[in-house]
Parts: structure tokens; sequence; C-alpha cells
């Protein structure tokens, strides 16, 4: 016979809910690293496409770029988007 302990933790709705995201966050991480944490291809969206992966406007994508909430390449005319980058900023909010 075992002789395993149970342990409960009392939580409040905001140490819940920061669990939560945290343990996401860690399961997004590995489904979808970074470039430079893998050798994997990561596609590429334009404004308009994050924007539709996003279920945002266009507009609304430029200020949170703007913000610096969202990470892109390019240029102020034309920005890039990682699909991951995308992903974790959908889990992030």
């Amino acid at each position: 016979m075992s002789n395993h302990m149970n342990t409960v933790m009392l939580l409040s709705d905001d140490q819940l809910k920061s669990k939560i995201k945290e343990a996401m966050l860690e399961v997004i991480s590995e489904l979808f690293p970074y470039p430079s944490q893998s050798k994997a291809v990561d596609e590429f969206l334009t404004r308009n496409q994050a924007a539709t992966f996003l279920n945002i406007t266009p507009n609304t994508i430029t200020k949170y770029v703007q913000e610096g909430k969202l990470k892109a390449g390019g240029t102020d005319r034309k920005y890039m988007f990682l699909k991951s980058d995308l992903i974790k900023f959908m889990f992030s909010r």
C-alpha cells in the first residue's frame, strides 16, 4: 500500500485563470516553437490575413502592433506576421 498525500489548493478566480493561462502558453509553445527554437518553417501572414485569422479588423491589427502588443515584421506599410506568434497572442489576451 502506497503512502500518498492528497493536496487541495484553494485559488481565487484570478489565480486559477493565471494558472490555466500559464499551462496553455506552455502547450502552445511546445506545439508552435519560435523559429529560433525549431527548424520547422512557420507560415507568414499579411495584415489582412492576420486580421481574418484573429477575427479582428486590419486597423485593430495595426493598433496592436503600434502599442507593442503584437509582433510584426516588415514596414509600417506592409506588416507580416508569423502564424505561431498570432496563436500565442490569442492565448495571451
